[in-house]
């Protein structure tokens, strides 16, 4: 589990690569894409969690 937006940035960057084989990838990294947002607090919720396990 990333602890810090980096950590999720760079986890993005990995599963990114594989992107064109997941179908709806953008729907399914939504939640950890909007906390690499600097307006948002870093709070790891049950969406996040899903979110990582599902990629």
């Amino acid at each position: 589990m990333p602890e810090s937006v980096t950590e999720i940035r760079s986890f993005l960057g990995l599963v990114g690569y594989y992107q064109r084989f997941i179908e709806g990838f953008s729907k399914l990294a939504l939640p950890l894409t909007q906390l690499t947002r600097k307006s948002q607090a870093f709070v790891w919720d049950d969406k996040c969690e899903k979110s990582f396990q599902e990629l």
